[in-house]
């Protein structure tokens, strides 16, 4: 699925890049993600309600969260989820619950969230499989699992390319095959996955847990 896996200890890494992260992730979002991510954002903000649990799984320094917040989502049925303190740590000012865990082994029971998001942090974890089938235990029936990530897509621009070689050679991440994304989620058979186009070498996918079990489909 990927080209590089990611660092050994991901929890020490990123309390090392903490101070450092957004600037990172901002250079990030201007030069490859930035579609990516305002997808995401669009589609989390056409589906949630008043009264929706959303999830944000590897929420880094809480920057996915303020945005929601700002854009007049309610921080009260937010959880905001790092296995870094550090990150953590920067989530202060945001008034949801925090917690710390690892996609490999969400800390909640199956089916408690309307809304999971994960952006750019299912590269990061060691096995995306396993962060696969746990991020998409922890959705609800009829709710969806809203990702992006680095995605292992053809390039042609500089930027593209540079921010491409950075990655990989920074060790923050791997990038993933969009298709393999994808089978693996539809692989569990109850979800409808969506594929939101985007420039780079980023993708945004959509998965929505059916109401009722049967057989999913998908459409990109």
């Amino acid at each position: 699925m990927s080209l590089q896996r990611p660092p050994r200890d991901l929890a020490d890494h990123y309390d090392r890049l903490a101070p450092d992260y957004d600037r990172l992730h901002r250079r990030w979002l201007r030069h490859a993600g930035g579609e990516a991510q305002a997808a995401l954002e669009a589609m989390v903000r056409a589906l949630a309600t008043s009264k929706s649990d959303l999830l944000d799984a590897g929420c880094g320094t809480g920057a996915l969260a303020r945005a929601l917040i700002a854009e007049g989502m309610s921080a009260a049925g937010m959880t905001l989820l790092d296995p870094s303190d550090a990150m953590l740590a920067r989530c202060v000012d945001i008034p949801a619950a925090k917690v710390k865990g690892r996609l490999e082994s969400l800390p909640f029971d199956d089916e408690t969230f309307d809304i999971v998001t994960c952006a750019w942090a299912l590269e990061t974890v060691p096995d995306p499989n396993v962060a696969l089938m746990e991020l998409c235990r922890v959705v609800r029936r009829g709710g969806v699992l809203c990702l992006a990530f680095c995605a292992d897509m053809p390039v042609s621009g500089l930027a593209d390319r540079l921010m491409r070689r950075a990655l990989l050679w920074r060790g923050t991440g791997q990038l993933l095959s969009r298709e393999h994304v994808i089978h693996a989620i539809s692989s569990l058979g109850e979800f409808e996955v969506r594929s939101v186009p985007s420039r780079g070498p980023a993708a945004t996918l959509l998965a929505r847990r059916m109401a009722e079990i049967g057989v999913a489909s998908i459409s990109s």
